[in-house]
């Protein structure tokens, strides 16, 4: 048997009475994909390796193209080799919402909320942070629904 033939075991044959099942990527449950609980620790990706970090710790996060920068309280920041979107998608929903294209905060660190057309958010250490016009609406929404 030369490199270029093929066994029959190694075809696939249908079976009779089976149904085929389509899953839809964003249900299957990987690691990589299943948000962390509040207060958990978060794995992230950085220069050096992998870096494990208190997700109430983490104040913002801020794009810088391909990665993202999160700001902790404890003034740290970790650079993270993820976009600022994939970093969202290891984080609860409930407590970090977007506020601008390049930045998304957690809720529970707001200090203040400044009206505006879109408005600014200054946060517990003091950063003041622009909430564009497109995202108002929806982060008033994350407000209502974290604080309601």
């Amino acid at each position: 048997m030369n490199a270029f033939s093929i066994r029959r075991a190694d075809v696939e044959m249908p079976v009779q009475g089976a149904r085929a099942v389509s899953i839809a990527p964003d249900k299957i449950n990987t690691p990589a994909s299943q948000p962390a609980a509040k207060g958990n620790k978060i794995m992230l990706p950085t220069m050096e390796g992998l870096c494990f970090e208190k997700v109430k710790q983490i104040a913002y996060l801020e794009a810088s193209g391909n990665y993202t920068v999160l700001h902790f309280t404890d003034a740290r920041q970790v650079l993270v080799c993820k976009t600022l979107r994939e970093v969202e998608q290891l984080l609860p929903e409930s407590a970090f919402t977007r506020i601008h294209r390049s930045h998304t905060i957690h809720l529970r660190h707001i200090k203040k909320y400044v009206r505006g057309k879109g408005g600014y958010v200054i946060l517990q250490n003091g950063v003041t942070l622009t909430v564009s016009a497109g995202q108002k609406d929806a982060f008033i929404e994350a407000l209502k629904y974290y604080f309601g």
